[in-house]
C-alpha cells in the first residue's frame, strides 16, 4: 500500500445504493486510486463490483433496476408495495403475496443470489489488486463478522455478500448452518475495518440510512465524507427514475467535494469575491431597499441598516444559510432557491456568471404573485407565519428586484 491510495468505505442503505455508483463514476474520472474497499449491505455488493473494476456491469444493473433483479415473485405486486402504490385493483394480489412471504419467513432473494453468482467472479475478486472487506452479523454466535476477502472461506464469497445485505424482511441467510443478518446491525459505515488495514486517506460514502456506526480514532486519519445533497428515497424503492437520479446526484456531489464547487443544491464554479457582492448590494437604490423593507414589515430605519441588519438576515434565515456564510454564499443560495422554482436543471456544473444570467433571464418571464404584499397589515408582515407561508413568493420577489 502506498500513501497515494485511498480506502473507500461504503455504507448500507438498500436501493439508495445507486448513489454510490455515481460516486464511483466521479472518482474514476478524477483518477482517484482505490487500494481497498469495505462495505456493509448494499455497500458490500457495490464494493465487490468496484474491486472487480466492473463499472459497466454495475451501471447496467442499477440503471435498469427492477424488483425481479432482487426479489422473487410477481413483479407488479412487488413494485406496488415498494413504491407504496396500493390500489383497490391490486389489493387482493398484495394480500396474497404478503401472506406467502410470511409463510416462507421473509422475502425470497434468490434472484439476487443468481445475479451475484453471474456477475461477481470469486476467483477474479480474490486476485484483484483492490482489497475487499465486508461486515455482517452472526445471529447464531451473537457477534459481528468483519472480514477481508482473504478471511472468507473459498467458495463462500456470495454467501457472505448476501449475509451482509440480509435485511430483516428477507429470508434469513445461513452459512454452514449459522444464521446471519445485515451488517448495519453492527457497523453500517465500516471505517474501523478499513483503518485496521492501515489506510489513512479514506473516502466514506454515507447513504443516510438507519444503522449503527462504530467509532474510529480519527486523529491520524484523513476522511473525506460524501453524503447526499438530497434525500435518496426509501430503503427498498424499486423505481428506475429514482435510481437514475441518485446516480447523477452521487456523481455531482463527489465532483463538488473534490473540485471544491460552491452551492447547496447546484454545482457552481468561480464564486465572486465577497467584496464584489458587497459593492453590488451597496449600489442598490434607496427606494428599492425601502420597497423591500415594506415587504417584511420593516420601516423607520436608514436604508443601508435596513438592508444589512434586517432584510438580508431574514432572507438568510429563510434560505437556511449558515451563520458563517458570507454574502457571496448567501446570494448564491438565493439564486439556487429561485433556480429550483424555475426548474433549472441542477445536474450540471455552472460558472457563477452563467448561472446568474440563466436564472435572471428565466426570472424575467416568471410571474410572481404580487401577493398584495403592500396591502397586508404591517403587524402581519412581521410575523414568522407570514414569512414562511409566503416564502417562495417573498424570496423570488427579492431576487427579481435586486438582480
Amino acid at each position: 500500500m502506498t500513501n497515494e491510495l485511498y480506502g473507500l468505505v461504503l455504507a448500507g442503505g438498500g436501493t439508495r445504493g445507486s448513489y454510490q455508483l455515481g460516486v464511483w463514476k466521479a472518482l474514476k474520472e478524477l483518477d482517484v486510486e482505490i487500494g481497498a474497499v469495505t462495505g456493509t449491505s448494499i455497500g458490500a455488493l457495490n464494493g465487490s463490483f468496484i474491486a472487480l473494476d466492473a463499472y459497466d456491469e454495475a451501471y447496467d444493473l442499477w440503471y435498469n433496476m427492477r424488483p425481479s433483479s432482487v426479489i422473487k415473485g410477481n413483479e407488479l405486486v412487488i413494485e406496488k408495495i415498494s413504491n407504496r402504490k396500493i390500489d383497490i385493483k391490486s389489493f387482493n394480489s398484495i394480500v396474497k403475496y404478503m401472506s406467502n412471504v410470511l409463510e416462507e419467513g421473509g422475502l425470497n432473494i434468490d434472484p439476487l443470489r443468481e445475479l451475484l453468482k453471474e456477475k461477481v467472479n470469486e476467483e477474479k475478486l480474490r486476485n484483484s489488486e483492490i482489497d475487499f472487506g465486508i461486515v455482517t452479523v452472526s445471529l447464531s454466535d451473537m457477534k459481528p463478522v468483519e472480514v477481508f476477502i482473504d478471511e472468507i472461506p473459498e467458495g463462500k464469497l456470495h454467501d457472505y455478500l448476501l449475509a451482509s445485505s440480509n435485511l430483516p424482511v428477507f429470508k434469513s441467510e445461513k452459512i454452514d448452518g449459522k444464521k446471519y443478518i445485515d451488517g448495519a446491525f453492527h457497523d453500517n459505515l465500516p471505517l474501523k475495518l478499513m483503518s485496521s488495514k492501515g489506510y489513512k486517506k479514506i473516502i466514506a460514502v454515507d447513504l443516510g440510512a438507519l444503522g449503527l456506526k462504530r467509532n474510529v480514532k480519527k486523529d491520524d486519519l484523513e476522511i473525506t465524507y460524501i453524503t447526499p445533497s438530497e434525500p435518496l428515497g426509501r430503503t427498498l424503492e424499486f423505481n428506475r427514475e429514482t435510481s437514475r437520479r441518485n446516480i447523477e446526484m452521487g456523481y455531482y456531489d463527489t465532483l463538488k467535494i473534490f473540485k471544491n464547487l460552491a452551492g447547496k443544491k447546484y454545482y457552481i464554479t468561480h464564486l465572486p469575491k465577497e467584496d464584489d457582492v458587497l459593492n453590488k448590494l451597496l449600489s442598490l437604490p434607496e427606494s428599492l431597499i425601502m420597497k423591500l423593507g415594506k415587504l417584511f414589515g420593516i420601516e423607520g430605519i436608514p436604508h443601508r441598516r435596513m438592508l444589512f441588519e434586517k432584510i438580508l438576515p431574514k432572507v438568510g434565515e429563510m434560505l437556511g444559510s449558515c451563520y458563517n456564510d458570507d454574502y457571496s454564499t448567501m446570494i448564491l443560495n438565493l439564486y439556487e432557491f429561485v433556480a429550483e422554482k424555475l426548474n433549472i436543471d441542477r445536474y450540471a456544473i455552472y460558472d457563477y456568471d452563467t448561472f446568474e444570467k440563466l436564472v435572471t433571464s428565466k426570472l424575467k418571464d416568471y410571474s410572481t404573485k404580487d401577493i398584495a404584499l403592500h396591502r397586508l397589515p404591517k403587524i402581519l408582515k412581521q410575523t414568522n407565519l407570514y414569512k414562511w407561508s409566503l416564502k417562495d413568493e417573498l424570496l423570488t420577489h427579492v431576487l427579481k428586484e435586486i438582480s
